[in-house]
């Protein structure tokens, strides 16, 4: 009937305005698919992807949804490339870009301070990968040395040497991305220890 689109309008704008965004991103998904010729599609899009976004939890929680909200505001993007919201919907993506970075950062992070040195490194190398452009990729390099240098020093013998070089690598990488910071006293002291024993 002609006014079942204005009710399903109303009726998902009431479960967005209650914070109920399971409900309101749900009703909006099927908005959208029911009337793909309204003015109102949109804005219907937008906020149900929105709805996800509002769902997503801090970057310490599980990143599931944060995943799913970003894959929501990516399709709005495509399908709607004209639309007034869609600066709106990029700086949602990036916020949500920022949690999965911190999630990832700190995950690497926790590594480092259980000693579980391998996957340290390895995680701080998939961060780097990952989020290249990071404000947080100095940190993530440092820790990366840092790493690599204690799993030398409490090596086997006959893993030490690769150990031992491998941290000298990552030192050097650190060296050549950051010359002036203020990581590099401390790196030097443990660089000083990694180059005697690569000489025994």
């Amino acid at each position: 009937k002609p006014q079942a689109q204005k009710l399903t309008y109303m009726q998902a704008m009431c479960f967005y305005n209650t914070k109920d965004y399971n409900s309101s991103s749900y009703q909006m998904e099927r908005f959208v698919n029911s009337y793909p010729d309204s003015e109102k599609v949109d804005e219907m899009a937008f906020l149900g992807a929105k709805s996800y976004y509002l769902m997503s939890p801090i970057y310490s929680k599980d990143s599931r949804d944060t995943k799913v909200a970003i894959d929501k505001l990516q399709e709005f993007i495509n399908n709607f490339p004209e639309s007034s919201f869609m600066n709106d919907a990029n700086k949602l993506i990036f916020e949500l870009d920022s949690r999965l970075e911190l999630k990832d950062f700190h995950v690497a992070l926790q590594y480092h301070r259980l000693t579980d040195y391998q996957a340290a490194i390895k995680s701080f190398e998939n961060f780097l990968i990952d989020f290249p452009g990071s404000e947080l990729r100095e940190k993530a390099l440092y820790y990366r040395f840092k790493s690599a240098y204690m799993l030398a020093v409490n090596s086997v013998v006959w893993k030490q040497k690769e150990r031992v070089e491998n941290a000298i690598s990552y030192y050097n990488s650190f060296k050549n991305n950051y010359q002036r910071s203020d990581f590099l006293e401390d790196m030097e002291s443990n660089l000083s220890e990694l180059l005697q024993l690569n000489n025994i």
